[in-house]
């Protein structure tokens, strides 16, 4: 009984971190907007903003009754940023090991593990999760080894002397297998066995870091050159790092501001949001149908759509432009709002025939025998689809989700066409990568600003792997539902 009162008594305590660290995380990211909020932009000059001389800007900054020059503001945000990305992580995979966590699984590790999650919640100045976690600690080596506070301090040496007796213990059983032939052999054989296990794992180990780094280098090199001044963006000896009070975060608000990216983002997310509702809802209602309505010439339509999969999207731009331009609806080529030019970007694309097909899949392995049951039951078609067959395909319907808001965000040549139908007006309806693509990072001297135009690079890649890293796991699952026969 006194075992589950220590084991109830450390989840309380863990669910109380919890919410100190949510404090935290809302704090990194309130003070790194009002932070990035005050960073000065170049000044303008002849009508264009003085990029070149972006590197050797040295404003002041009076925040919070404290005078700081533009090294100290970006080593502060730098560190902010590092303890937000330290801090999300951490409280995510907490979280979801207290709700998996079992009484049987605690052990020594978990209690050695909530000392070093102290450790860094106190260097990211956040002590009272520290000091909650070095608490909780207590609790677990009382749960695991019974253990008050004095009798583990107590405990300490003789653990390490009696570590140290073993080691002198084993070494002199060593010393004497010389006089046995046959034990001798065996070690012999353990030992080259166990060489040959670890040398095998070194070297998988070692591919795997290889091969990690090869992927994560391009991205991390992208991060460090949109931090850089354009001296350091350009020069032919580039460094592979930087010091926290060399990142230059303005960059980041000048491509926000001064370029718009930011009203570009706006704009991509708006889209994103509503063509992933419409391709939802049809996806659903499609696949219901084709899955498990019974109705004439149901088959040969289920064909006929899946034989347009094999139509390049190309192909059909010219349909669709038509469809939306003064010969259809008339939303582009005439004068138009901003209903217009999102709905010609939106409405076109509310719909997908391998998603359809997709969840359709998932939806044929649910037992029939289940839908006959609720239609004797007297349940209909929608409340059948909405209470059993969406809870069932969630995932499926998850991964449906993610994939579309990939494809919406990367989307260029239908936003493209759309938008430079509209001239000059339709600049301002741009999507994240037209923007990319079509804005100019040059001076009129010339020269391009690598520097920002990375800066607007990692502005759209990093979102993405935010969300794919976030959701990884229920992508995968969605994938596997949907391509096994149940």
């Amino acid at each position: 009984m006194m075992d589950k009162q220590l084991f109830v008594k450390s989840n309380k305590i863990e669910r109380l971190t919890f919410l100190f660290d949510i404090l935290a995380i809302v704090s990194y990211i309130t003070l790194f907007l009002f932070l990035f909020n005050k960073l000065e932009l170049p000044e303008i000059i002849n009508g264009r903003m003085d990029l070149d001389n972006l590197q050797f800007m040295l404003p002041s900054y009076d925040v919070l009754w404290m005078t700081w020059d533009k090294f100290q503001m970006n080593s502060i945000i730098a560190m902010i940023i590092l303890f937000a990305l330290v801090a999300v992580p951490m409280f995510a995979i907490n979280y979801k090991k207290l709700k998996t966590r079992t009484i049987y699984e605690v052990d020594s590790y978990v209690a050695a593990s909530k000392f070093t999650q102290a450790i860094i919640n106190f260097f990211s100045f956040n002590p009272v999760s520290a000091g909650l976690r070095i608490y909780n600690m207590f609790v677990l080596v009382e749960f695991v080894k019974g253990y008050k506070p004095k009798e583990f301090f107590k405990s300490i040496i003789p653990a390490i002397k009696s570590k140290f007796k073993d080691l002198t213990t084993k070494k002199q059983a060593e010393d004497t297998s010389h006089l046995d032939e046959y034990s001798l052999s065996i070690k012999k054989s353990i030992r080259r066995q166990n060489v040959t296990y670890v040398v095998r794992l070194l070297f998988t180990y070692l591919f795997l870091v290889l091969m990690a780094l090869l992927i994560v280098i391009p991205f991390y090199w992208m991060i460090l050159t949109s931090l850089k001044d354009f001296t350091g963006a350009t020069t032919t000896n580039p460094e592979f790092f930087i010091s926290f009070s060399r990142m230059n975060w303005v960059n980041y608000k000048v491509v926000l501001t001064e370029l718009n990216f930011g009203l570009y983002i706006r704009n991509t997310v708006i889209i994103a949001l509503f063509s992933t509702a419409g391709t939802i809802i049809t996806t659903i209602f499609a696949a219901y149908a084709f899955a498990r309505i019974e109705f004439k010439g149901r088959e040969l339509l289920f064909s006929i759509l899946i034989m347009t999969m094999m139509i390049p999207g190309e192909l059909y731009i010219i349909t669709n432009f038509i469809t939306v331009s003064k010969n259809g609806f008339g939303w582009v080529g005439m004068p138009t709002g901003e209903n217009q030019y999102f709905l010609a970007m939106i409405i076109p694309f509310v719909t997908s025939i391998s998603y359809i097909f997709f969840l359709r899949q998932n939806f044929k392995q649910i037992p029939e025998s289940l839908y006959k049951a609720a239609r004797v039951d007297g349940c209909s078609d929608f409340k059948y689809l909405m209470r059993v067959m969406v809870p069932i395909a969630s995932p499926t319907i998850f991964t449906i989700t993610i994939l579309n808001i990939f494809s919406s965000w990367n989307a260029y040549i239908w936003p493209r066409i759309i938008t430079g139908v509209g001239g000059q007006e339709g600049k301002n309806y741009w999507l994240i990568s037209n923007a990319l693509r079509d804005t100019a990072f040059v001076q009129d001297n010339g020269r391009v600003m690598y520097n920002l135009q990375i800066a607007a690079s990692a502005l759209v890649t990093v979102p993405l792997l935010i969300v794919f890293f976030t959701f990884r796991k229920y992508i995968m699952n969605g994938i596997g539902r949907s391509g096994t026969k149940g």
